[in-house]
């Protein structure tokens, strides 16, 4: 059994200003477009100094990523982690999306507002990648116990990792780009039993684990 190291002062401090500078950028995207706040806005919102801001993100386009992006990547680790221990790696993450799907219907309308909104912008689609690589770290981590002995240079959980955001993200975008009438969760498992198969010329089924 593994014990956690306790959270320090400094970092529980450091957290809780990331946090405020997140939770006042999302309630800005509530409030307005995208072009009708800056940084300074976001940090004044956040009652915290503009230097405060760029000490966590360096652009008011890093940090609108960080809203769209970061409790939903938090989440598929977290429920990752829970899937059966029985499953390999590939169907793990297929039954963590498939559980994060079961919410969908209170999450479609951000999920469609955030694709186009980063969609139209190529900064924030730069910064949308450059989060996504970071994250997918994790992401191999949570994985990498379902191979068993890894090797010193085994890349397959970092692989699987890249592959599964980047099947998801284009399936997103697909959806977003006027085919939001199709039923995103089912495009989402479709496409990871593709990238289960290979990508095989055999059309894929969706699937809904046993809990």
């Amino acid at each position: 059994m593994t014990t956690s190291t306790p959270i320090s002062l400094r970092e529980k401090n450091r957290l809780r200003l990331r946090s405020q500078i997140v939770e006042a950028t999302t309630a800005l995207l509530g409030e307005m477009e995208f072009t009708g706040f800056t940084a300074d806005d976001i940090a004044a919102r956040a009652e915290v100094a503009r230097a405060t801001f760029f000490r966590y993100f360096d652009s008011k386009d890093a940090a609108v990523v960080a809203a769209f992006y970061e409790q939903r990547f938090a989440a598929l680790v977290a429920v990752m982690n829970a899937a059966p221990a029985e499953l390999g790696p590939v169907d793990a993450i297929i039954w963590a999306f498939t559980r994060l799907e079961e919410n969908f219907s209170q999450q479609r309308a951000m999920i469609l507002f955030q694709a186009k909104m980063v969609a139209a912008s190529p900064g924030l689609r730069a910064k949308a990648l450059e989060y996504q690589a970071r994250y997918s770290q994790a992401i191999a981590d949570a994985v990498a116990p379902r191979y068993g002995q890894l090797g010193p240079h085994d890349l397959r959980p970092r692989l699987l990792s890249v592959t599964t955001l980047m099947v998801v993200t284009s399936t997103i975008d697909y959806w977003a780009d006027g085919n939001s009438g199709l039923s995103l969760p089912l495009l989402v498992n479709t496409a990871l039993l593709q990238m289960k198969s290979g990508f095989s010329a055999d059309k894929g089924k969706p699937v809904v684990p046993k809990t």
